[in-house]
């Protein structure tokens, strides 16, 4: 039996497109962007426990995400490129992703557990004129260490979620225009992932799969886009329960606080893309209230008995 849990708003951020929360456990925040702004946010709690925003540095570009890096500062996708933007605010190029910035830009980014990043990218423009989906423009990379780039997959639609199971065998990956998360065996030593299968699949209407992350226990919590849910399940594909918020765009999640045991969940504070209406199922209703509803491009949080890990930083 699945249970539903609701999530407060923990920080009214009013984010456009809230997105890539992580927890920074060295230095006990949250960090989460505003893609379509290029603002990379960090939150802290007071003696409370109130969250608040502390601190935001703007880029004035859309980014795809962030992550931490051991050397200080964070990795920053944007566009094509890879940036290292310190706590200063001054940004140091990287690495960059071989595609064409006019056409191609990055959505989400992680670091492996062995400190690798992983990028994925979708097509700036995913319509035609006549409003079909041109599919297969993106890609998912990986950026080891040095800087050095490969292709792990190509003809990617949206990519968006990754993370990786406990022991790090398995990988979790999301092309939300396939309305399904996938799952790869993966060879931790040398960043390959195989064996490509379906680990879950969603309803037209479900809601349009989006950020995710992996819990202590190896359960699944995916936030689904136009549902203003995050779902919550085994490392079986049974649903164990839901995390309801006030506002349906969320967007993604994170495992965070002092404990691991709080859910950060990011949302989107426009008007749902009609993409999500006619192809996806995602309801009137919801397209209609997500730019307006309560808390919509905030930070929610709740304590939902899991706990999971912070996040992995960038070790190049």
């Amino acid at each position: 039996m699945s249970m539903h849990l609701e999530a407060t708003l923990a920080i009214d951020a009013r984010n456009t497109i809230g997105e890539s929360p992580l927890w920074d456990a060295a230095n006990t925040r949250l960090i989460w962007c505003d893609n379509a702004h290029g603002i990379i946010q960090e939150g802290k709690s007071d003696d409370n426990g109130n969250w608040f925003q502390s601190r935001r540095w703007n880029l004035n570009r859309h980014i795809g995400g962030v992550v931490l890096r051991t050397n200080g500062g964070v990795v920053v996708a944007a566009g094509t490129d890879l940036l290292i933007l310190n706590d200063e605010g001054d940004i140091t190029p990287f690495a960059q992703l071989d595609a064409d910035p006019k056409q191609i830009r990055a959505n989400d980014i992680k670091s492996d557990p062995q400190g690798r990043l992983w990028v994925g990218t979708l097509g700036n423009d995913i319509l035609t004129s006549s409003g079909k989906v041109i599919e297969g423009q993106g890609a998912l990379y990986r950026i080891d260490l040095d800087g050095t780039i490969t292709t792990m997959l190509k003809n990617v639609t949206l990519s968006n979620g990754l993370d990786w199971g406990s022991d790090g065998s398995t990988f979790y990956y999301v092309d939300s225009h396939t309305l399904a998360v996938d799952m790869f065996d993966f060879d931790a030593t040398h960043g390959i992932i195989s064996n490509r299968s379906r680990f879950l699949t969603f309803d037209k209407g479900e809601g349009v799969p989006n950020g995710l992350t992996v819990d202590h226990q190896d359960n699944i919590w995916i936030a689904l886009m136009g549902s203003g849910e995050v779902r919550h399940y085994s490392p079986a594909g049974e649903l164990l329960g839901k995390v309801i918020t006030s506002t349906p765009a969320v967007t993604s999640c994170t495992f965070g606080g002092l404990h691991g045991d709080e859910l950060f969940i990011t949302s989107a504070g426009r008007k749902l893309p009609d993409i999500t209406k006619t192809l996806y199922g995602v309801s009137e209703e919801a397209v209609e209230r997500s730019a307006t509803a309560p808390g919509a491009g905030g930070v929610f949080v709740c304590r939902p008995g899991h706990s999971g890990r912070a996040a992995t930083p960038f070790a190049g």
